[in-house]
């Protein structure tokens, strides 16, 4: 199975996330801010990265554009449930195609499964 790096403020949505991920058999590190999961990713091993987009400090999109020249054969999954002041929702970003330079998206609320999915189509089989 895959190491995936979980990189997202709110402990309970890293704990949700954890255990879908550990439960399908992947190595989970997690990261509570872009400057940790980057230097996470610095020490290198891993092989998905899952960001929020929206984080105190740095963005998810920092970790998306550094972590893809620190990392090149790793994928990115963007989460977000569109902008923290409310100038646009998940269901606008969804419309204007917004992948925030990531591998795929998934918008907050997503269930179970479509993480489950979406990070088996980024790994290799």
């Amino acid at each position: 199975m895959a190491t995936i790096l979980v990189v997202e403020d709110v402990p309970s949505v890293m704990l949700s996330l954890r255990i879908v991920l550990e439960g399908c058999g992947h190595t989970v590190v997690g990261a509570a801010n872009a400057e940790e999961g980057l230097g996470r990713l610095r020490q290198g091993g891993i092989d998905l990265v899952v960001t929020d987009i929206w984080m105190p400090g740095q963005p998810g999109t920092a970790v998306i554009s550094e972590g893809r020249r620190l990392a090149p054969g790793t994928r990115f999954l963007a989460i977000t449930g569109g902008a923290p002041n409310g100038s646009f929702t998940a269901e606008d970003l969804r419309r204007e195609g917004t992948d925030f330079g990531a591998d795929q998206v998934l918008y907050k609320p997503f269930q179970r499964a479509e993480l489950i999915q979406a990070v088996s189509h980024l790994l290799p089989a």
